[in-house]
């Protein structure tokens, strides 16, 4: 009797490991689909990939995938979800020394810009994920319309809907992302596009003026943390798979800026 009880016991005890080691293998899978669809959407045409081609570099079979994922675009929609959320959530962390909404517009839209030239494979990634899309997400539209609608409730922004301003600031940063990663751009085009983006938000030229010539503080490390960010916004970066590297970089706006055409050359 004792030793039946001991049998089934350790019998449980198999099943759970065995949940368990199921768990883990397809939490690895997922995560090595999504660092997939990061390395074959983050190039200049990535959006030309098929799931035939996610399978193919992921070794997978096309049965396989659709244990992960129902469709390509939903692969996407995960993919733009680990882009952008770590390095939102650091963006929303350094919103707390900012003013108000026209202030903390500038900022969202400077640090966005700067960052792919900081890793293009992130710029394009973004920009490839967006194909068909909200640009950065459902949940980063949802937060710059609700920005949008603060300025406009506190009288920083004249623009008469708030519809009208995020399709306005979602469609200038994906077309200067593009712009940004095809390189020859000047090196304050991330501020000549945030300060034409408070004008067209109805912004007036002085607050456009000053709150684009501010100094940008560095983010926190969350966005430089991330596994799907390699590059180096003002302070360490941690890379994925790797050993650590540290290395300084002005903060975005600062009088020191990286030259974008260099700095895509030097990292395609």
């Amino acid at each position: 009797m004792i030793l039946a009880v001991a049998t089934k016991s350790e019998r449980n005890i198999d099943q759970h490991r065995r949940a368990e080691i199921g768990a883990e293998k397809r939490s690895r899978t997922h995560a090595e689909l999504l660092g997939t669809a990061l390395e074959l959407f983050g190039r200049p045409h990535g959006r030309n990939t098929r799931i035939e081609d996610v399978c193919a570099r992921a070794r997978i079979s096309r049965g396989t995938f659709y244990n992960y994922f129902d469709s390509l675009e939903q692969l996407l929609e995960a993919l733009s979800d680990a882009l952008t959320r770590d390095f939102d959530s650091a963006v929303h962390q350094a919103f707390a020394s900012l003013g108000g909404p026209a202030e903390r517009t500038c900022a969202a839209m400077r640090y966005y810009l700067h960052a792919p030239l900081a890793d293009p494979r992130w710029g394009w990634a973004i920009v490839n994920s967006s194909v068909g899309a909200m640009l950065y997400g459902d949940n980063i539209t949802r937060r710059v319309q609700e920005s949008i609608q603060e300025g406009i409730d506190s009288g920083e922004f004249t623009i008469a809907s708030a519809d009208v301003g995020r399709d306005i600031l979602l469609g200038t940063g994906i077309s200067a992302t593009v712009t940004l990663l095809g390189g020859g751009a000047p090196q304050d085009y991330p501020e000549q596009v945030a300060r034409h983006l408070l004008l067209a938000l109805g912004a007036s030229t002085q607050c456009a003026n000053t709150v684009t010539a501010k100094p940008m503080s560095e983010l926190p490390q969350l966005a430089t943390d991330s596994s799907f960010f390699r590059g180096v916004l003002g302070g360490p970066t941690h890379l994925s798979g790797s050993k650590a590297r540290s290395g300084r970089r002005p903060a975005a706006g600062g009088s020191q800026q990286v030259n974008p055409k260099r700095k895509v050359a030097s990292r395609r």
